[in-house]
């Protein structure tokens, strides 16, 4: 305690060594494909707040993340994959009981110990904030867990500070501009010192929930306005959901004002992103292969804009493949911080590619997603990405789409057996073409590589169901956030 007061004040005193230290704003979407933005190619919407963070920093064109949402928000958090961490599916999912595999059990919190992101940069002289959504443990949102723990629930994941908007309880906008005003005020408390301060909206996932003044906007730009908030595929593109990227947009433009207003622009890292791709149901991904939940590109490939002034190239783009775990170390490394002696990182620090100074050692990354998200068309599956090339491998059975809709339930047709897929992803991004049986050397390459990881990682892998099914396997199943 006596350590973190000194460095407190070490960070308040003008011409410190703190004073050097940059900030960073991690603004983190809920359920935002790769091509939401219109910097990204959407001609539906404009977000000209993002667009311009584009425009003065770095836009990559092969970022992911894990198909939803705690994996994704654990993989930040700790650096690490799902099958190393086990959060590798959504907390509190349930699974089919019937179904002809068997999930293995994922953990259901992740860890302080664990999720120690920011509590290495606490250490490091930051101050770290926090509003909006959790879910790695015990609730979806931030504001609840407030009290728990004696009000230190927070602090043993390393944040000082934690926001009372709370996802929770119905608000017109899903809190967007709530967390917003609780990081403007974190960001005003601290303007003084070092800060890294998660902004994690649960905006554009559904319910789909925006200012009425917004939708009406687009209504009369002759968008159809959903007949409920959860949306179907027959309203796309729907007017609530441009509406909710709109608002999403102002409120990060709010955001950037303030910076600018706090004389903080220079000396503050600011990242946009999101955790999966984008809800099938409510919006299309094309060119990109189905939407959130699947281990297609829709499912995995998300937006990911860095603005740093005087380090990042204005107006740059990366085509390099980058994952949710490489926050982790990047901003460890900007910030001077040292990861535990024994917590390895699967991530590769990005400020390489971000000064462009050079590439990144690693050339594969991994997802791990053993258990059933059947409104989504995925069944228990494992895919590696090495260069161009993308290998999915479904461990026992498969969901056929063909014919059907992101409405449906199940979405896709079971089809019982493993079955392994290749794709060039640079010369098929919409993944149409398996090329598995024309290029089985390739193929047996990357299934040889991923079985290692699995193996590495200590990855818990599903098992034959002797309870199965066929006509009643997934009414147990329920969509999950």
């Amino acid at each position: 305690m006596k350590m973190r007061i000194l460095l407190l004040f070490l960070c308040s005193l003008s011409g410190s060594a703190f004073a050097e230290q940059p900030n960073v704003l991690h603004i983190l979407a809920d359920d935002m494909g790769w091509n939401a933005l219109s910097c990204y190619g959407n001609k539906d919407v404009s977000t000209p707040n993002l667009d311009r963070l584009a425009a003065q920093g770095i836009k990559f064109t092969s970022a992911y993340a894990d198909a939803q949402c705690s994996p994704t928000r654990a993989a930040f958090l700790s650096g690490q994959y799902g099958a190393r961490t086990g959060v590798f599916k959504v907390l509190n999912e349930k699974e089919p009981s019937r179904a002809p595999m068997l999930s293995p059990e994922a953990n259901a919190a992740l860890a302080p110990e664990v999720a120690t992101l920011a509590t290495i940069l606490r250490k490091a002289g930051c101050t770290t904030g926090i509003s909006g959504k959790w879910h790695i443990a015990n609730n979806a949102s931030v504001a609840p867990l407030l009290k728990h723990r004696d009000g230190k629930y927070f602090d043993s994941y390393g944040f000082d500070f934690a926001g009372t908007a709370n996802g929770g309880e119905h608000h017109e906008d899903k809190t967007v501009t709530a967390i917003t005003d609780d990081i403007i005020r974190f960001i005003e408390m601290n303007k003084d010192r070092p800060w890294f301060a998660f902004v994690s909206h649960f905006s554009p996932h559904t319910p789909l929930e925006a200012p009425e003044a917004l939708i009406a906007k687009h209504v009369a730009r002759g968008f159809k306005r959903a007949e409920s908030n959860e949306g179907k595929s027959t309203e796309r593109p729907i007017a609530n959901y441009l509406a909710m990227l709109e608002h999403l947009d102002n409120e990060v433009g709010r955001l950037i004002a303030k910076l600018d207003e706090l004389k903080l622009h220079e000396r503050t890292v600011v990242v946009f992103t999101s955790d999966n791709g984008g809800l099938a149901r409510v919006t299309k991904n094309t060119p990109l292969r189905e939407g959130k939940g699947a281990p297609y590109e829709g499912g995995i490939r998300v937006p990911l804009i860095v603005r740093w002034p005087d380090k990042v190239k204005a107006g740059s783009t990366c085509d390099v493949p980058v994952h949710a775990v490489d926050f982790y170390p990047t901003y460890a490394a900007i910030s001077g911080a040292t990861p535990p002696a024994k917590h390895p990182l699967d991530g590769e620090s990005l400020l390489p590619l971000l000064e462009q100074t050079g590439s990144l050692k690693r050339t594969t990354l991994y997802w791990h997603m053993p258990t059933y998200t059947t409104n989504y068309g995925r069944t228990p599956c494992a895919v590696i990405r090495e260069g161009d090339w993308k290998l999915i491998h479904w461990f026992g059975d498969y969901l056929d789409t063909t014919g059907f809709t992101p409405d449906d339930k199940p979405y896709g047709k079971l089809v019982i057996g493993p079955r392994t897929e290749l794709y060039n992803v640079r010369e098929d991004i919409s993944e149409t073409r398996d090329l598995a049986s024309e290029r089985p050397k390739k193929t047996m390459h990357l299934t040889n590589a991923l079985n290692a990881w699995l193996k590495r990682t200590g990855a818990k892998l599903p098992k034959e169901n002797p309870r199965f099914d066929e006509k009643r396997w997934w009414t147990s199943g329920r969509e999950a956030r």
